[in-house]
């Protein structure tokens, strides 16, 4: 493959990492500071067993079965914490989340687990997401979206190189609050109890199909887990549990700047080339021994200044 097709592979993987984190997300979150509420939220089980849920096609009018929790109708959907929780929080313009999402196979094994944060501070948007799968642990993608008037220039962040790669420009970018919790309010929801490990939580479900969404409430009322299983298959397919919801004033932690020192390259994609911020154009060929050469606009060879381009392209590939 030639390293210009290469990098345009990675720098679709990093436009994919906010909506990928806003997906493991939608179901609900909001608040000041962590979650708490009497309840420390046990890390997410890789035995899905250790999670009760209720029936997918029974107990909807309040019946269940057997060992599995009811489900009750909620009269007024306004009235849910689900509701509450996105109409006070979902325009909020500064904010932390931190939360950790586990896939299940069809097995029902744990297939992989992703910790991901995202912060907010005006118009600059943050996003952070570490893989972990069943051979290694790796970065994914670390990104930064700056608003440069009516677009969003979007910078891939290699943090202890001191280096970011602006890879393209977006024109328009919904990292919010809101995106989140859910992408609109159900019309119809049942309430129940349910277990996650050795803890009871009060929960609250939802469907839109082809899945059906459970969010589980800590007793203060904020939301800490969030499991989605597939209608069709009748499985559980992720469990997210959110660690962290921070929203108002110093919530974003300055991870909505370029870090202090940080050298800027912009990147295209199909010519292969960097371009300082001094607007000088640096060439990428490959090269059968080092891999990756680097020239200057004179042609002169000046890869070792571009060490850190072999870790960009191998965290981006995910080798």
């Amino acid at each position: 493959m030639k390293l210009y097709k290469k990098a345009a592979a990675c720098l679709l993987t990093a436009a994919m990492a906010i909506s990928m984190l806003t997906a493991c997300g939608n179901g609900g979150n909001g608040g000041n500071g962590g979650n708490g509420g009497g309840n420390t939220p046990s890390p997410l089980p890789n035995n899905p067993d250790q999670i009760v849920l209720p029936d997918i096609d029974e107990g909807e009018g309040g019946e269940g079965t057997g060992a599995k929790p009811t489900k009750t109708p909620i009269i007024d959907v306004d009235n849910s914490m689900l509701a509450k929780f996105t109409k006070k929080h979902a325009g909020a313009t500064e904010f932390y989340v931190e939360m950790q999402e586990v896939d299940y196979g069809e097995d029902g094994s744990a297939a992989r687990s992703i910790d991901g944060c995202a912060a907010r501070k005006g118009e600059n948007c943050y996003v952070s997401m570490t893989m972990l799968g069943k051979n290694n642990k790796q970065q994914l993608i670390e990104t930064l979206m700056l608003k440069n008037k009516s677009t969003w220039d979007q910078y891939l962040l290699l943090r202890s190189s001191k280096v970011a790669v602006k890879s393209r420009i977006q024109k328009d970018v919904d990292l919010s609050l809101g995106a989140l919790i859910a992408s609109k309010l159900p019309t119809q929801m049942w309430s129940t109890e349910i277990k996650v490990g050795p803890t009871k939580y009060y929960a609250e479900v939802y469907k839109y199909y082809p899945y059906e969404y459970t969010t589980c409430f800590t007793a203060d009322g904020k939301p800490v887990y969030q499991f989605v299983r597939d209608l069709r298959e009748k499985q559980l397919i992720s469990a997210t549990l959110y660690k962290t919801i921070q929203a108002g004033s110093g919530t974003s932690k300055g991870l909505c700047a370029l870090p202090t020192g940080t050298k800027t390259y912009s990147f295209d994609d199909n010519t292969g080339s960097l371009t300082d911020a001094k607007g000088n154009v640096f060439t990428l060929k490959e090269d059968g021994t080092t891999g990756i050469k680097v020239l200057d606009k004179d042609g002169n060879v000046v890869t070792d200044d571009f060490k850190w381009l072999t870790d960009f392209f191998k965290m981006m590939s995910g080798e």
